[in-house]
């Protein structure tokens, strides 16, 4: 697991550090440590972190500003982390459960309570890997998206498409909704049931909501569903998308 400890009291984060090399031990490929939220971002853009311990006071920012800057990149969910605040500031752990945080900490912590937390953790991974396992035995029905850290099953028959978002993914809905999917769309597409077709090396389309097959301008080529028009066909695919619906 990949953890990032975001704390600019220096004593604080160094025994966070201590104290999560303590608990997690061998599984943890990578622990990282950021002072403010900017350092954050910058590394989160590059890497996977499993996990956040997050405080509220990074020298006189908000640390929520993190986790609303995350939620807006992301269409609304963040995916791809769980949270634990880390914070003397009790009084906003109601807005940290808001946010979809897994616990809340409070300074001056001990040991046991946070290790608490880190269990907390390791339940949460533990039950959305036996979700996701269950999702998969059952590809015809639902995927597994997280949203502001809750565990969440969509169903498949509402997905219109899904676009490349760099290395993972972005479910975008028949109602518009859009949720960000921690997986690229090759390792997507080998869990999806054979009506979701590859029909652009960005693009996965869900054929149940297929309407129209188009040439444009400057021998263009697109999809137009029920709720979604202008998706993208590759040259490569359009002979295959018209023998598919010739067979249909």
């Amino acid at each position: 697991m990949k953890l990032l400890i975001i704390e600019d009291e220096p004593l604080i984060a160094q025994r966070l550090i201590r104290e999560a090399q303590h608990y997690f031990g061998a599984k943890l490929s990578q622990l990282s440590h950021c002072e403010d939220i900017e350092e954050a971002q910058m590394l989160m853009n590059t890497v996977h972190f499993d996990l956040l311990l997050l405080d509220l006071n990074l020298s006189g920012h908000d640390g929520f500003n993190l986790l609303q800057s995350r939620q807006i990149q992301n269409g609304g969910s963040v995916a791809n982390f769980q949270t634990i605040i880390v914070s003397a500031h009790t009084e906003r752990a109601v807005t940290a459960f808001g946010f979809g945080v897994i616990d809340f900490v409070p300074k001056p912590f001990s040991q046991e309570r946070l290790f608490v937390a880190f269990e907390r953790f390791e339940r949460v991974e533990h039950f959305e890997q036996l979700v996701q396992r269950q999702s998969a035995d059952h590809p015809a029905a639902t995927i597994v998206i997280k949203k502001m850290g809750n565990i969440e099953l969509l169903a498949l028959v509402d997905i219109d498409h899904i676009q490349a978002d760099g290395h993972y993914s972005n479910i975008v809905c028949c109602d518009g909704q859009q949720h960000f999917y921690e997986k690229s769309l090759e390792q997507l597409l080998r869990s999806l049931p054979t009506h979701f077709l590859r029909i652009h090396r960005s693009y996965i389309l869900n054929m149940h909501h297929f309407k129209r097959l188009s040439i444009g301008a400057g021998g263009k080529y697109s999809v137009d569903t029920r709720f979604t028009n202008e998706i993208p066909v590759s040259r490569a695919m359009y002979p295959k998308m018209k023998e598919i619906l010739g067979a249909t």
